[in-house]
């Protein structure tokens, strides 16, 4: 088979495999060790308690790793800066329509 100049084969299909199309070995060992993981749970699960409660612990903090996303911590800007101010100390007037009677029920 014939090379271009950047040492990459020439072909008459040259797509190649789709983006995100797994690898199919990938796949076959992601379903490999799932099916591990699915047949030795209950044994997986006596191991974790029998660790002491400090291994036990950093064991399950380091599975949440490829578990959980992390989480990033956002800082919000803003160009605004306007004041807004209450006052408490300000006169209500009330309505006797506005006043809610709650011993009639």
């Amino acid at each position: 088979m014939d090379r271009d100049d950047k040492g990459r084969f020439l072909s008459e299909n040259q797509a190649g495999r789709k983006a995100g199309t797994p690898n199919r070995s990938s796949a076959q060992i992601r379903g490999s060790f799932q099916m591990l993981l699915e047949n030795n749970i209950d044994l997986m699960q006596e191991d974790i308690l029998s660790l002491e409660p400090k291994d036990r612990i950093q064991l399950l903090l380091s599975l949440a790793n490829y578990i959980l996303p992390k989480l990033r911590s956002v800082d919000l800007k803003s160009d605004v800066e306007e004041t807004i101010t209450i006052d408490f100390n300000s006169e209500i007037n009330w309505k006797s329509s506005d006043v809610i009677d709650f011993e009639e029920n």
